[in-house]
């Protein structure tokens, strides 16, 4: 690596931008949200939970970063339109989306053991969440000129997770919807693009073990999937999912669109 590039991983920055992240009260979110605060964005927290949001709202703020934080049920479009209509009221606009809000479908098989208020619920936040944030922001990432939206998928949706139907489903239509919106918005230069974390532990891995959803008996199935899924033998943290967004959100992706990239040690290959 030239002397060149380092000079410009060391200017990548998001000063003077807004970004809007979903689900960013606890994991996979939070995390995203510190990389992006730690860039120099001005953060909207955006959960389901008030309080969770104004806590992280807060942590970021004592960091010295500009961030609010507030209630949105992403299920709910009118809750959505509010939120995007007092970030835009904050700040001036929206110049990133992280569509992070997801919730996980009942596991274990067959499918059948999912029901339709559990199908409905899974797409409901997973999939239409993130439709009704990216229209009620296309307006402003339009005005942007450094728009961004980044959809948290999974390598569910690119390898099909039978244990897990509707999330599975879910995340393979918001790798579809990332696609058709990166189409749609390439000639205004906003890109769009989906992030697919892979194994890493969460309280959903206690639940599957319960179900009896381990391909064999020996340890947990959080362990049992890692050391018989992934090349590089090793999980992922949340860690690894912030730093690839926070790329993304960068000037230094702005010829990337319509991708959908793994954080997985391998485990799409």
């Amino acid at each position: 690596m030239g002397a060149s590039s380092l000079s410009r991983l060391s200017q990548a920055k998001l000063q003077g931008r807004v970004a809007v992240v979903t689900g960013a009260a606890m994991g996979i979110g939070s995390a995203i949200a510190r990389e992006l605060a730690g860039l120099g964005a001005q953060v909207l927290i955006a959960d389901r939970s008030q309080q969770g949001a104004e806590q992280m709202a807060h942590s970021l703020v004592e960091a010295g970063a500009e961030a609010r934080g507030l209630a949105c049920d992403v299920s709910d479009p009118a809750q959505v339109e509010r939120a995007a209509q007092y970030a835009c009221q904050t700040w001036s606009g929206i110049d990133v989306l992280v569509n992070c809000a997801g919730v996980a479908s009942a596991p274990g098989q067959p499918y059948t053991r999912c029901t339709p208020d559990e199908w409905r619920r899974t797409v409901d936040t997973n999939l239409m969440g993130a439709v009704h944030w990216c229209a009620a922001a296309r307006e402003p990432l339009l005005a942007s000129k450094s728009g961004r939206i980044i959809n948290i998928s999974s390598i569910t949706g690119v390898i099909s997770a039978p244990y897990m139907p509707a999330y599975s489903v879910s995340k393979a239509a918001l790798i579809s919807l990332s696609k058709v919106l990166a189409r749609d918005l390439a000639t205004a230069l906003v890109t769009v693009n989906a992030v697919c974390p892979g194994y890493i532990r969460t309280p959903m891995w206690g639940e599957l073990e319960q179900r009896g959803a381990s391909p064999d008996t020996e340890g947990d199935v959080f362990d049992q999937r890692v050391r018989l899924l992934v090349p590089m033998q090793k999980p992922q943290n949340v860690e690894d999912v912030a730093a690839c967004v926070g790329f993304l959100a960068t000037d230094l992706a702005c010829h990337i669109t319509g991708q959908v990239i793994g954080v997985d040690g391998g485990a799409t290959i």
